[in-house]
């Protein structure tokens, strides 16, 4: 983040009734998945988007449908050193998760030189690099979907897409000379 760009963020916060406990761990569960960061107990944040505003505004309707409370704040960081760290722990967060598939994907295209090396392509190599492919692809789902960070993430959620297209042309190209 440049020093003098400020980000803009939304904030929820929220309170549920203690009883039933799945309502507080089903609100939780949503947020976890939106990749949001928790600045204390039952408030949330997110660098600004209209994709994020959508998220938190029907998060906060299926809150009140709960029972609960929820209100949802445009705001800006006082403190930059605070945002800084802010950013960086969501994009870390994000950036595991792209690591983990262009890591995915260098074992999978390693495993295929391999298999290509040896000619040893067979109906059980076929199903394994399947469902290799497989687990590339939902954990570039899981990470698309945590991730609301838009341009800070932008250039390792190319990577990782770039390495999961690598990826699907040579199991296409396996399956052709099979």
């Amino acid at each position: 983040m440049p020093e003098s760009e400020t980000v803009r963020w939304l904030q929820l916060a929220y309170k549920v009734p203690s009883e039933p406990s799945q309502k507080r761990v089903w609100v939780w569960r949503r947020l976890q998945n939106l990749g949001a960061y928790a600045l204390q107990n039952s408030v949330y944040l997110l660098p600004f988007s209209e994709d994020v505003e959508k998220q938190f505004q029907k998060l906060a309707e299926d809150i009140r449908g709960l029972g609960g409370e929820a209100t949802i704040f445009s705001i800006v960081a006082i403190d930059e050193n605070d945002e800084r760290r802010i950013l960086h722990t969501l994009q870390e967060a994000r950036d595991n998760e792209y690591n983990a598939v262009t890591s995915l994907c260098a074992r999978f295209l390693a495993r295929a030189a391999h298999l290509v090396e040896g000619q040893s392509w067979n109906e059980q190599m076929h199903h394994e690099a399947a469902q290799a492919l497989e687990k590339v692809h939902v954990l570039f789902r899981s990470a698309r979907r945590h991730d609301l960070l838009g341009p800070f993430t932008a250039t390792r959620r190319a990577c990782a897409a770039e390495a999961m297209v690598a990826c699907e042309q040579v199991f296409r190209v396996l399956l052709d000379n099979d």
